[in-house]
């Protein structure tokens, strides 16, 4: 770890942090009228936040499945209750969801039909993102931190193999921090009087397999138990989901009006907790991150 530099990055954060993470899908036939293949659609988000005295919470989430709709302003429009209270520094995981705010709000200008909130959303975007005009980088007062570029140019373990990947790292530093092991080995995540979780009760995330510190992504409940195997040949997707393609089929199954209700219902619980889990990351990361520094 490069200590010096990441604290110095850390010197810029404003309290209270948000960490946000976005599932999205562009299915090559679109769900509804006016809609063009591959155009995007911004479903879900995640997000957590971490306060100045160290809380955490999993503060806000939105999943829209809703047949034959096309969700993107409702998506926005939840973001921006989410992150429009305060000037907190906010986090993403790679380019992703800068891209997607980029794309809604090209979809919002386009759109030549009334829209009441249409310039306050705009604003609100243009805000916390970056974007090119006339070959230049413009950057939003509010720009979001990038986490991967933080750990591209500060942060290294082995046990990475060269991997940035999120699903990566997260294993990384919870076998190399005391600290997590320690705080997260109890079942403090979506107590009473723990960490507020939305979807997880009384978890325990740190649990050890050959003396390693299991992957929580391979620990996320399975999907679907109780239910046919015809049921499940009906939709065609895995009993796990645990990675953003899985999210985005499980998305587009959703779609389809011959889904029975119970199915359903069960990814819809699955993809909030994937969903939560990904921000969740980022604030472990972040967290250990604190505690290598503050051992210095």
């Amino acid at each position: 770890m490069d200590k010096q530099g990441l604290e110095s990055e850390m010197k810029k954060w404003t309290f209270p942090l948000h960490f946000i993470d976005f599932e999205t899908a562009t299915p090559v036939i679109p769900f509804n009228k006016g809609r063009r293949p591959n155009q995007l659609i911004a479903f879900q988000f995640s997000h957590h936040i971490v306060h100045e005295d160290g809380t955490i919470e999993h503060k806000s989430q939105f999943l829209h499945t809703e047949i034959g709709v096309n969700p993107n302003y409702a998506f926005i429009r939840a973001l921006h209750k989410a992150l429009g209270n305060d000037e907190g520094t906010i986090f993403r995981y790679s380019y992703h969801e800068n891209t997607v705010l980029n794309t809604i709000y090209d979809e919002l200008t386009a759109d030549e039909a009334f829209i009441e909130d249409k310039e306050e959303l705009c604003d609100f975007i243009r805000s916390i993102t970056q974007h090119r005009s006339n070959n230049e980088s413009i950057k939003g007062p509010r720009n979001m931190v990038d986490l991967l570029e933080l750990v591209k140019k500060y942060y290294y373990d082995p046990y990475m193999k060269g991997s940035n990947s999120i699903k990566v790292v997260l294993p990384a530093v919870l076998n190399s921090s005391n600290h997590l092991q320690e705080k997260y080995s109890k079942p403090i995540y979506g107590a009473d009087d723990g960490i507020k979780s939305l979807n997880f009760k009384n978890e325990t995330w740190i649990e050890f397999d050959n003396g390693k510190v299991a992957d929580p992504y391979k620990r996320l409940p399975k999907l679907f138990e109780g239910i046919s195997d015809a049921d499940l040949e009906l939709i065609n997707i895995h009993a796990e989901l645990n990675n953003g393609s899985a999210a985005s089929v499980a998305y587009e199954r959703l779609q389809m009006e011959d889904s029975p209700y119970q199915i359903r219902e069960e990814i819809e619980k699955g993809l909030l907790k994937y969903c939560e889990l990904d921000t969740l990351a980022m604030v472990l990361i972040y967290e250990a991150w604190m505690d290598m520094i503050k051992k210095d």
